[in-house]
């Protein structure tokens, strides 16, 4: 950490800068003496990555940014302050927490944070931008987290992990026990110094694997901003037994769609099929995640198009987590009885279809864009369709 980088003038250097070509930055000598121009790029670059993902820092003066790789790897502003409602008492540790935005948003909910991360570089980072901002009541310590279990007789009220996605060859990996730390192998440590546990995983990550590998999940959380699935967390309570409760958040700009349920609904709902009638309802990513298709319909009353469509559809207009659609017009998927639509500009979504939307656009000579919506999908006749219609902008 070059503290050089949060005098004042090279602060309103960095500012002043965040629109120009970094490359002519970069090209050119520095006019700070112990500030190289790779290390302002560096600080340009984060800086312009954190004013949409951590406004609260991009609105702070004199924080000091990691690189980008680091910045990418941690959580948003937003899902950190999801986070932080699934917590409470009086002492959590972060136990691989990095740049520290998960730990500022508990800092808001605990009296005490202890905030490990075996580089010293990003602890002592950390330190620094937490004073910016404020949090008084979080303790910095540069120590490998699961070091500092082993070596405390300190019980907590939390404990909050993050594992690396990737290996020591930096290559993604999916299952829990291929991150590291491993969660999975130490997760009798993890439950010794702690009641409860919460584990932060990729979107990628099967939920049933996850299950099998975990112990005591008491809720599973999918998180999704504006329809992306962004993480998965596991919420796991020493002792707990029965079945977890999965919990879908889809968090857009003025709402919050969510949908709760257990496998077992999952593989007890009882549903009706129609062919597409007056509306079309596609579910949020958080709920495509979970799996969650056939309690969906039954919850909301809705008819399924197809077993494997995930797609659904009633007469009335139903307050829907997901997107909601007018049906127009209903095509075979056929280039000549689609010409007389007359569409020639659309989106294209497909479910449960053998065309790709790339092949789909170039047999019907569709362009992309426009007020229209196509769902290619198939049938309950194993019908290949097309399902023309316009998105009501109506959120539950």
């Amino acid at each position: 950490m070059n503290s050089k980088i949060l005098a004042s003038d090279v602060q309103e250097f960095i500012n002043e800068n965040l629109n120009t070509d970094i490359h002519k930055i970069l090209l050119s000598k520095s006019k700070f003496p112990e500030v190289s121009s790779r290390e302002l790029v560096e600080q340009i670059e984060s800086k312009l990555k954190a004013k949409s993902k951590l406004p609260t820092w991009f609105a702070t003066d004199h924080i000091y940014y990691p690189n980008k790789l680091n910045l990418s790897q941690t959580s948003s502003e937003t899902t950190a302050d999801y986070k932080s409602t699934l917590v409470n008492g009086n002492t959590i540790v972060d136990l691989t927490a990095g740049f520290g935005v998960d730990s500022l948003a508990f800092s808001k909910k605990m009296n005490h944070v202890i905030h490990l991360d075996k580089n010293e570089e990003l602890s002592k980072i950390a330190h620094h931008n937490f004073k910016q901002l404020n949090a008084v009541n979080i303790e910095c310590i540069a120590v490998d987290g699961l070091e500092f279990l082993r070596k405390t007789n300190s019980p907590f009220d939390w404990i909050y992990i993050d594992p690396s996605r990737r290996d020591k060859d930096n290559k993604k990996v999916y299952y829990l026990s291929d991150c590291e730390p491993n969660v999975v192998s130490n997760i009798n440590l993890l439950l010794s110094k702690t009641s409860n546990l919460l584990i932060k995983t990729g979107p990628l990550l099967d939920l049933k694997s996850g299950l099998k590998e975990l112990l005591h999940v008491k809720e599973i959380h999918i998180v999704a901003i504006n329809n992306e699935v962004k993480e998965i967390l596991w919420s796991i309570e020493k002792g707990y037994k029965d079945e977890p409760l999965i919990k879908t958040v889809n968090v857009k700009a003025y709402t919050t769609q969510k949908f709760y349920f257990q496998l077992s609904d999952e593989e007890n709902a009882l549903i009706l099929y129609s062919g597409p009638l007056t509306y079309i309802y596609e579910p949020n990513a958080s709920i495509l995640k979970s799996g969650a298709f056939k309690v969906l319909a039954q919850h909301y009353k809705l008819f399924k198009i197809h077993p494997n469509s995930h797609l659904y559809t009633s007469k009335e207009l139903i307050p829907f987590p997901g997107r909601i659609f007018k049906v127009q017009n209903i095509y075979d998927y056929s280039n000549k009885i689609f010409k007389k639509s007359g569409i020639s500009k659309a989106n294209i979504t497909t479910r449960n279809f053998p065309d790709s939307v790339e092949k789909i656009r170039k047999k019907l000579s569709i362009k992309d864009g426009g007020k229209n919506y196509l769902f290619c999908t198939t049938d309950l006749n194993e019908k290949l369709i097309i399902i023309s219609s316009f998105q009501i902008f109506y959120d539950q």
